[in-house]
């Protein structure tokens, strides 16, 4: 076992576009790292993208695992000073702790880590593995952090960029935090719809034989690869989707229906900066090809990454898909009067007020609302009978990388009594990394429990269904884009 550094984070990095621009072109400024006497063991490490030859597709895993080697003794030392000095100036990271997380640009993050170097922190990592291209390094294993109260377990990843002859942390994530089982949420027949197809497997290896080819991007599209497998090599239950007919669903509820007749598996990636510079033949690098490319995102990508679309006979173009067709039902603003009586309900959510607090806290303009500084507000009503409706609000506020950053969405059924709305609260989704974008509801079993379909929302382009269960509404996450930039 390998005792590693790091604590509670998910450094995402989903972030608001411009500050994705500020990223492109720029490489981090270097800070001095400490060396170190002697480093723990860091034990196998698994085959890398480095075995790939290719141009812009190899890396220096010798050096990549040096710098995690003495990241770890940092951490487990408590040398807070070494550990500070193996962070990238351009940095951003996400503190994930169960389903809470917080973004942080290089300040930030070491403010919030500074309190965790004491006795009583032991954090163990097994199963690391390596991959990566010239301009970025991905190391990613399993953490079992333990502190006094405190326990999680769950896969860790970091990605390293170049920096002076040796790397730098340029972004840090906690993929999932496992601090308390979460209650399943139940199956249902709405996918995901990619290009051509519905989304029927998201876990699959990356051992299947063939070459990955890049599709087509226009210029601010995330990165794909496709390659194509044969029903054969998949499980039981994706297979059997073959000969299936489907409904492919848009964001305004426009239908189309094909059949499906083959699979692809396929990665969606928004590339760390440093790769794409590398690719594109800067900083003294070989341009690489299409397919240099394509080979380097596909070993890159952890199994979770890669998933299998079953691709239909024809083309259509949709968000969801569903096995059999069904009355959509779209999302519409609300009546100003309801519209004003909805805002004033989620203003007064205690989830609301912390934000609030939180927000006068962290922010130069105390005076104001949180979702009104860099933010945006959308109220949406869906209405699938003249009895009752519900209402969406969703929020955001803030920039979320070294400052202020929220999100907070909230369901309300309503009916009407004497002529007068009442609102019953049905969901409230807080500490997200992206705000709730409902488009619409569907019945798929004619009974009134009616799924809402959201996304694809801003930042990583994610796809869900919320279906109504015990505790109120719960959003299932379908499909959403790898992103390995950093944004800050």
């Amino acid at each position: 076992m390998l005792v590693v550094g790091g604590m509670w984070s998910r450094a995402g990095c989903i972030v608001v576009l411009w500050m994705l621009a500020s990223c492109k072109g720029e490489q981090p400024r270097p800070t001095q790292a400490t060396s170190g006497s002697s480093s723990p063991s860091v034990g196998s490490v698994a085959p890398s993208a480095s075995a790939a030859r290719g141009s812009g597709t190899s890396f220096d895993e010798a050096r990549a695992k040096n710098l995690v080697e003495r990241w770890l003794k940092a951490q487990n030392e408590h040398d807070f000073a070494g550990y500070s000095a193996l962070y990238a100036a351009r940095f951003s990271g996400t503190k994930r702790v169960g389903n809470y997380s917080q973004r942080f640009d290089r300040a930030g993050w070491l403010r919030d880590r500074q309190p965790m170097f004491r006795d009583g922190v032991i954090v163990h990592a097994s199963d690391l593995r390596f991959s990566g291209a010239a301009g970025a390094v991905r190391a990613v294993f399993t953490q079992d952090f333990v502190a006094p109260g405190f326990h999680d377990t769950g896969q860790k990843e970091l990605f390293l960029a170049p920096s002076s002859g040796d790397f730098q942390i340029a972004r840090e994530e906690m993929l999932v935090s496992h601090v308390a089982e979460s209650a399943p949420v139940t199956d249902s027949a709405v996918l995901a719809f990619h290009r051509d197809g519905p989304v029927v497997d998201r876990t699959i290896s990356s051992s299947i034989p063939g070459v990955p080819r890049l599709l087509p991007r226009g210029p601010s599209e995330p990165f794909e690869v496709a390659l194509s497998i044969a029903p054969t090599a998949l499980n039981e239950a994706t297979r059997a989707w073959l000969g299936r007919s489907i409904t492919a669903y848009g964001k305004d509820g426009a239908t189309c229906q094909g059949t499906v007749t083959r699979f692809e598996v396929r990665v969606e990636a928004e590339p760390h900066f440093g790769m794409r510079r590398a690719w594109a033949g800067e900083d003294g690098a070989q341009k690489a090809s299409p397919r240099e490319i394509a080979r380097a995102i596909w070993a890159i990508a952890r199994d979770d990454e890669r998933f299998v679309v079953a691709v239909l006979d024809r083309p259509c173009k949709g968000v969801w898909a569903t096995t059999h067709p069904t009355t959509f039902t779209a999302a519409t603003a609300p009546a100003a009067p309801l519209r004003s009586a909805v805002l004033s309900a989620f203003k007064t959510l205690p989830a609301y007020r912390e934000l609030q607090a939180r927000f006068v806290q962290e922010s130069s303009n105390p005076k104001q609302a949180w979702e009104n500084v860099d933010g945006e507000l959308d109220v949406i009503e869906l209405r699938p009978s003249s009895e009752s409706a519900l209402l969406v609000v969703s929020a955001r506020g803030g920039a979320g990388c070294g400052g202020f950053g929220g999100n907070l969405s909230a369901i309300w059924k309503v009916t009407e009594a004497n002529g007068r709305p009442i609102f019953t609260l049905r969901g409230v989704f807080k500490d997200a990394t992206d705000m709730l974008k409902v488009r619409g509801a569907i019945d798929q079993n004619g009974d009134g429990s009616f799924e809402l379909l959201g996304g694809p929302d801003v930042f990583a382009n994610e796809v869900s269904v919320l279906r109504l269960g015990a505790n109120g509404y719960e959003r299932q996450s379908l499909f959403a884009t790898s992103f390995w930039d950093c944004g800050c």
